[in-house]
């Protein structure tokens, strides 16, 4: 375990295993312990692996204010200084590819392949499916007894404040794991919402733009669940980005890397070998995979 003060907050971060570097970068409100039981011993037999807490997560300071990807994203290459890291593959999950992004159109030269799992981008908010997510009919009614609805949620989203949307998700109580039965809302979490403005500042553009994403020209893999409400995201990024390839996992919803890790490493890990090859072949050839995700390569 370390700890290093880089641009102004003092970051937690975990490193494990030899090799070329990859860094690992989990969503809002979650922390490196996504990736801790899984994830990182699959990855460390070949990779210099580093996870990090976001800055207000984990074990990382809570600042008032830095949380929209570029404040993130200069977090990461502030760390990647500190701990020596020239260049790195970086896998994100959810807001945590966001920032990979960012990381890629502010330091092309330090970003070597990014892996997106499923992703939400601020400025392609408009692709997100909301009203037709498949969970409303799977768990309408048992959402509903914790005040999120589709009505509810649509009035909430209508601001750039969704703090009241994350706490209310947070107070459902966890459904399977060791800690089944206990919601996510601790003091620590509580007190990120009530005391920062990630609520508002992680939603905001701040600069990755469309045409800031077409001009990355660093290797991506899109990998997004097919029951997620980003799931319209992965393909527009294959047509927007040239070298990105996108799959999509039929069945799988938003959270299936934490939920099932080892389907997501079974697409991180081929991608990672050769990142340009990989991302060439797909483009060129689109096909199914052998889990049932059906692999598209680019503009179609």
């Amino acid at each position: 375990m370390g700890k290093a003060r880089v641009n102004g907050v003092e970051l937690h971060y975990q490193i494990k295993g030899s090799g070329p570097d990859l860094v690992l970068i989990h969503g809002i409100t979650s922390s490196l312990a996504q990736w801790y039981i899984n994830t990182i011993p699959a990855l460390a037999t070949d990779y210099r692996v580093t996870a990090y807490d976001l800055r207000g997560h984990g074990l990382s300071e809570i600042t008032k204010s830095g949380y929209t990807s570029l404040s993130m994203a200069q977090d990461l290459l502030a760390l990647m200084d500190h701990l020596g890291i020239e260049r790195t593959h970086v896998v994100g999950h959810s807001f945590g590819g966001a920032i990979a992004l960012h990381a890629a159109a502010l330091a092309p030269e330090r970003v070597q392949a990014i892996v997106l799992l499923d992703t939400g981008l601020a400025c392609l908010r408009y692709l997100r499916v909301i009203t037709d997510w498949p969970g409303w009919k799977e768990h309408g009614a048992d959402l509903a007894k914790f005040g999120i609805t589709l009505n509810s949620f649509l009035e909430l989203d209508q601001n750039q404040d969704v703090t009241a949307i994350i706490r209310r998700s947070l107070s459902i109580p966890r459904q399977s794991g060791f800690l089944k039965g206990l919601t996510g809302l601790t003091r620590r979490m509580s007190k990120l919402l009530d005391a920062t403005r990630m609520g508002s500042e992680f939603r905001d553009i701040a600069g990755l733009t469309e045409e800031k994403l077409a001009a990355i020209e660093t290797p991506v893999f899109a990998v997004y669940g097919g029951t997620s409400p980003y799931e319209k995201m992965a393909r527009h990024l294959s047509q927007l980005m040239p070298r990105c390839c996108y799959e999509m996992l039929i069945g799988a919803g938003h959270f299936y890397a934490v939920e099932s890790p080892e389907l997501a490493l079974a697409h991180i890990k081929p991608f990672l070998q050769d990142p340009e090859a990989f991302v060439a072949e797909r483009r060129e050839s689109p096909g199914i995979n052998r889990d049932g995700g059906v692999t598209h390569a680019g503009a179609m």
